[in-house]
């Protein structure tokens, strides 16, 4: 039965190790991301030092890796998965102990600052090497299953953080802390002996830098986190002025999360089969018809009916998404591009929620939906029309 499954992986066996031991490390570091700025920090230091600083803490984590991808994702082309990841992991890990024990705001802002700079490698190359390590054909469904594979990382991070905090917050301080113990040990004993000190990623020339392709990438990396950023401040809000509770909420949250890995391999493959520039721009169109159905929610079943549209377009525009761009770049720019595309993301994202809130108070609760669904499909026409041209 294992052998089945791990043939009906997007990678082959002999390149698993090394794709597990990277996971390890982005797994290890999204746990913790979600346990200390979800959980731990705004009921321990909050009292302390504020939630202001903590949620500025957080802001800052979040730009300071945001804006380090490309970088970091340089830094792996140029001086190879196996040197640049196992001191990413040491940095990373010694810095987040600071922020779970950090004596002042100061601190915690320091220490959150270097954190989001030391991990930043870790995304980009993760990204790349799933690509680069997929079976002939399957780049899109590699990416789609790389990000599944994370998942329950985040999860695991909010809910077992809070279990333990719930018993001690001490005892959540000692979870989080021997998680960074085992970042470092994965770093320094895994990644080393997997990759060695020898280059995986190729040496680059950045004479030749595919500029005008990451451009032309760029819109579909800002507008798609930026419609979701959209969403933050206003979906729960939504759902409950139509009078959904908790309940509600979490089975929406359940069915749409269900939903999106079941279907995250099979679309995968119809997006490889049919090819990502066709796909991604259905599910563009897609997405902008989700945002639409939300803003006609009236009840339960339409909510989770909804949800799980929701949940299956992602399952077609994440793979889309990647194998869009992993066939438009080449090989040996993927990591600094995905780095710079990632960047471009996160921005969008951050300033998604201030235009989502401030569409909210000036035109009604609908209009942030409204908004993202006009993006989504201005978006896909700019597609549209330009793989016409090709």
């Amino acid at each position: 039965m294992l052998a089945k499954l791990l043939d009906g992986l997007p990678w082959p066996r002999t390149r698993l190790t090394p794709l597990l031991s990277i996971l390890a490390l982005v797994g290890l570091v999204e746990y913790t991301r979600t346990g200390l700025y979800t959980v731990y920090l705004p009921q321990q230091l909050g009292p302390l030092v504020g939630l202001g600083a903590v949620g500025l803490a957080a802001t800052v984590q979040y730009l300071a890796d945001t804006l380090s991808r490309s970088p970091g994702g340089h830094l792996s082309e140029r001086y190879g998965i196996g040197r640049t990841l196992p001191l990413a992991a040491l940095l990373a890990g010694i810095s987040a102990l600071g922020v779970i024990y950090a004596p002042s705001a100061f601190w915690l802002l320091l220490a959150s600052f270097a954190n989001g700079l030391f991990i930043a490698p870790l995304w980009p190359t993760f990204l790349t090497y799933s690509s680069r390590a997929a079976n002939q054909g399957e780049d899109g469904r590699a990416i789609g299953v790389t990000f599944t594979l994370v998942a329950p990382f985040i999860g695991l991070g909010v809910l077992l953080t809070g279990f333990l905090y719930d018993r001690s917050p001490a005892l959540a301080a000692a979870s989080l802390a021997t998680v960074q113990l085992l970042l470092i040990a994965t770093g320094l004993l895994l990644v080393p002996r997997v990759f060695g000190g020898k280059r995986q990623l190729p040496r680059v020339s950045y004479q030749n830098f595919p500029w005008k392709r990451l451009l032309y990438l760029a819109p579909g990396a800002l507008a798609q986190m930026l419609a979701l950023g959209l969403l933050t401040p206003v979906l729960f809000p939504y759902l409950k002025q139509l009078g959904f509770g908790t309940a509600a909420l979490t089975a929406a949250l359940v069915v749409g999360g269900g939903v999106e890995v079941a279907l995250i391999s099979p679309l995968g493959r119809l997006v490889d089969r049919h090819g990502p520039n066709r796909t991604f721009v259905i599910a563009l169109f897609l997405a902008a018809i989700a945002l639409l159905a939300f803003s006609l929610v009236s009840g339960l079943p339409s909510l989770l009916l909804t949800a799980a549209l929701a949940g299956a377009l992602q399952a077609l525009l994440i793979p889309s998404w990647g194998g869009f761009v992993s066939r438009s770049l080449p090989d040996e720019f993927k990591t600094s591009s995905w780095g710079a595309l990632m960047t471009l993301e996160g921005l969008g994202f951050a300033i998604g929620p201030v235009i989502g809130g401030y569409s909210w108070q000036l035109f009604g609760s609908k209009a942030p939906f409204y908004a993202g669904a006009l993006l989504y499909a201005s978006v896909a026409v700019f597609y549209l029309l330009r793989l016409r041209r090709r």
